[in-house]
């Protein structure tokens, strides 16, 4: 699977079944758009967690305290 990381954008293997077709889409999509393209195995593009960006970071970064 191909998916962008800034709108609903994705091949998959349902749709596009040649890896260099889906590569090629996801090539064109960043050259039209400038997002950013990532890939998995997964048909399914990961998840977000559905925080507020700071609390997620506080809680990835070790305090300084």
């Amino acid at each position: 699977m191909k998916y962008c990381l800034d709108c609903d954008w994705s091949e998959t293997t349902a749709n596009e079944p040649s890896q260099q077709d889906r590569s090629q889409a996801a090539i064109e999509h960043h050259v039209e758009t400038g997002h950013t393209i990532d890939s998995r195995e997964s048909e399914i593009p990961p998840l977000t967690p559905d925080i507020a960006g700071d609390v997620f970071v506080r809680d990835l970064v070790p305090s300084s305290d």
